[in-house]
């Protein structure tokens, strides 16, 4: 169990705006509710960022949501606001805290619409609030499974709920009409990257209900938290370090080749079972701000693109998402693209938008 430490915020919740919006998570904005964190999964990065361990510690910023709902008069009530910053909202310390709820109780106020990152059932404890927020915006859950194998799993993530509660937890938000996602990150090499696993896990994720599915790998940014990741190798089978050292070649991110052969896997698998690899469009129609909308719109047109091979459509839907995020598109850039109807559409009410 870890250390709580009580504490008063001393930066801002939110920080700045993002420069361009998350497409994974389809945020403007991302915030943590605990600083550190009790389920401390072997692979996660934020063991790279601390000094002690990573789940030695929780520290709770008391006064968050006080502080949330002042910075929020600031804040535009089309950007989605992510928790999904490293540390776990429904950790074990939200029990006795309950900073996640309250923080939800805020959002609901105003009607700002979030989504929330997750690996614990506990998040039904909320339902009632994430209805209220999706009936005035959008409120989405996603939760993080890299395996449906239960042994795999407490192998990589021993203190976090079991896979089945995840899976389990996906249904009932389904039934409750709140939309849910599946985050598949991280994607590590020679665990649970094979054939079979991505197969058997994106087979569950679609059987559970979910409406979407993303995916990332595993980031390595530092030599010590290589170390932490060969430690934890050796704890699930015989992996020579010398297998990541050809893979990542002392970068954060897997070999770019490796990266999308997976990427190619996965798509399959998903297309194969009709489960969209990125949130659908009617998840966030005319729920966020028409700048938001079209900017995810294209970018989840570009990974498509990229995945194909079009690598230069990818890249140009990539740079026309990000001049419409930061409203400095014109009509003629937007002719551009293959779905200008649709997002002259969405723009129609705005003004930001130069003929030429």
């Amino acid at each position: 169990m870890a250390y709580y430490l009580e504490d008063q915020l001393t930066t801002p919740v939110l920080g700045v705006r993002r420069p361009t919006v998350n497409e994974y998570f389809l945020s403007s904005y991302t915030m943590s509710i605990y600083d550190g964190c009790e389920f401390g999964c072997h692979y996660c990065d934020g063991w790279a960022y601390r000094v002690r361990p990573f789940n030695e510690t929780v520290r709770v910023a008391v006064d968050l949501p006080e502080r949330l709902a002042e910075e929020l008069e600031t804040i535009d009530r089309g950007d989605l606001i992510g928790i999904t910053a490293l540390t776990d909202p429904y950790q074990p310390a939200e029990e006795t805290y309950r900073l996640t709820r309250r923080t939800l109780q805020v959002l609901a106020d105003r009607g700002q619409p979030c989504l929330i990152l997750t690996k614990s059932p506990a998040v039904l404890e909320d339902l009632v609030l994430l209805e209220r927020i999706h009936e005035q915006s959008l409120a989405v859950v996603v939760f993080t499974v890299l395996t449906t194998d239960p042994y795999l799993s407490t192998k990589i993530e021993d203190k976090a709920p079991a896979p089945a509660l995840r899976l389990d937890a996906i249904t009932e938000l389904k039934r409750a009409n709140i939309p849910v996602g599946v985050a598949f990150i991280p994607i590590i090499p020679y665990v649970n990257d094979t054939q079979y696993v991505l197969q058997s896990t994106v087979q569950s994720v679609q059987e559970a209900g979910a409406d979407f599915m993303v995916w990332d790998y595993l980031h390595i940014p530092s030599e010590r938290h290589r170390a932490r990741v060969n430690d934890m190798l050796t704890r699930i089978g015989n992996y020579p370090p010398s297998y990541y050292r050809e893979l990542y070649r002392n970068q954060p991110l897997p070999d770019e080749t490796y990266r999308a052969e997976r990427n190619r896997d996965i798509v399959i698998c998903c297309d194969a079972l009709n489960l969209p690899i990125r949130a659908p469009h009617s998840i966030f129609a005319e729920r966020l701000k028409p700048q938001n909308e079209v900017a995810l719109l294209l970018k989840h047109t570009a990974f498509r693109d990229n995945v194909q091979g079009r690598e230069h459509m990818a890249a140009a839907g990539q740079k026309l998402a990000e001049l419409v995020y930061q409203n400095k598109v014109s009509d003629a850039q937007l002719r551009e693209s293959p779905l200008y109807i649709s997002l002259r559409r969405i723009l129609a009410d705005t003004s930001d938008i130069s003929p030429s």
